[in-house]
């Protein structure tokens, strides 16, 4: 009776052991869990060593939270009281233009939109935008904290200082800066890993970021493709509001397209074209395409392939290419020209021929090139077709 006892309980023990390995192996991948169920039911006790020090992974969490909570200030700083010490830091890194007709073409842009915006942004004047000219040759400019914009000179000398087209690129940069882009952007991306990686810091307490190193990594930080495309759209209605061409930014992005064809683009974009964070120059000259078209009352369309022109679905002119600019952007600007004025309903005025330039009572539309129909047979069709 003793000796069968004995063998029942190792039997029990054998099954016990079993089903604990059993257990063991369906539950492996199960980490933690597993560690507090064996823990629990006293199975398996860690030693001196395995024991998780919980007082210093505290502080360890507290300190990472305190240090973040110190870039969210500091960035808060210079996106408010530190901007004009930032914008100093700006000027200094990238460099200033001091071309006098630059910079009053530049001003020139920057009143008509922040005037414009104020009337329903009325914001925008307790914090007036700062600007420069940088002698960056690529294609770009940027706004950063603190309404801090700078414009490549690069963009000047891309579009020939056409106003217009240059006032469609400062508007969009405008957009990042009332929609709060730069800091919402700044505080995703300057993480204290990526600060102390960067710059060495500690944060310790009470430290604030160093300018440079604000300036230099927070400059269009943590744009995203949403951003993009609200500011895109959003500029549209700027620089329309502000008396500009309403083609001026499909046609910006006809020349784009152009010189990308062309293979001559090579550095000159920076990293506007990047994918990931910005639309494709296609999809967004159509997206502007077709702005300009509902501005004037869907009487005007573009065609992107050939440059055609229609008002009212019948072919008022196919432009062609003049100076540095293709048939295709001249496009954009003639048909943005008439969508301006259907936008006003002065269609209704008889076009005429004033020395060559093709006109809507006061409203320019086109001066036709040596290889364009003649302006008297343009005023001929399109006051048969408008």
């Amino acid at each position: 009776m003793h000796l069968r006892s004995l063998m029942q309980q190792k039997i029990r023990r054998g099954a016990i052991t079993l089903n604990l390995r059993t257990f063991l192996r369906k539950t492996v991948l199960g980490g933690a869990l597993t560690f507090a169920i064996l823990l629990a039911v006293g199975v398996f006790q860690p030693t001196k060593t395995e024991a998780i020090d919980l007082g210093k992974l505290g502080g360890t969490l507290v300190g990472t939270a305190t240090q973040q909570n110190e870039v969210r200030k500091s960035l808060d700083h210079y996106e408010n009281d530190g901007r004009y010490e930032l914008f100093e830091q700006l000027k200094k890194s990238e460099g200033v233009i001091e071309d006098p007709d630059l910079n009053a073409e530049l001003a020139r842009v920057m009143t008509r939109l922040t005037s414009t915006i104020a009337k329903t942004e009325p914001g925008v004047e307790n914090k007036p935008y700062n600007y420069f000219i940088n002698p960056q040759t690529a294609f770009n400019a940027f706004c950063s904290l603190g309404h801090n914009v700078s414009v490549n000179v690069g963009v000047f000398q891309f579009f020939d200082n056409n106003e217009d087209k240059i006032a469609a690129v400062v508007a969009h940069e405008l957009v990042h800066g009332q929609r709060n882009h730069p800091i919402n952007g700044a505080k995703k991306k300057m993480t204290v890993d990526f600060v102390q990686k960067i710059a060495g810091s500690q944060l310790g307490g009470g430290s604030k970021l160093a300018v440079d190193v604000v300036a230099t990594n927070t400059k269009a930080a943590g744009i995203t493709k949403p951003n993009e495309w609200e500011a895109d759209n959003i500029a549209f209605s700027y620089i329309t509001e502000a008396g500009y061409n309403p083609g001026a930014p499909a046609a910006v992005w006809q020349r784009v397209i152009d010189k990308m064809s062309s293979g001559g683009s090579k550095g000159l974009f920076d990293d506007l074209l990047n994918p990931s964070t910005h639309p494709g120059e296609k999809e967004r000259r159509d997206n502007y395409s077709k702005k300009l078209s509902e501005y004037g009352n869907q009487k005007v369309t573009v065609n992107p392939a050939t440059g055609e022109i229609k008002v009212n679905n019948k072919v008022f002119m196919k432009p062609a290419p003049f100076a540095n600019m293709s048939g295709v952007e001249r496009s954009y600007l003639i048909a943005g020209n008439l969508a301006a004025v259907y936008h006003k309903n002065e269609a209704s005025t008889q076009a005429i021929n004033d020395n060559g330039v093709v006109k809507i009572g006061d409203n320019a539309i086109v001066e036709p090139c040596s290889a364009d129909i003649s302006a008297e047979e343009l005023v001929r069709i399109l006051n048969e077709i408008k």
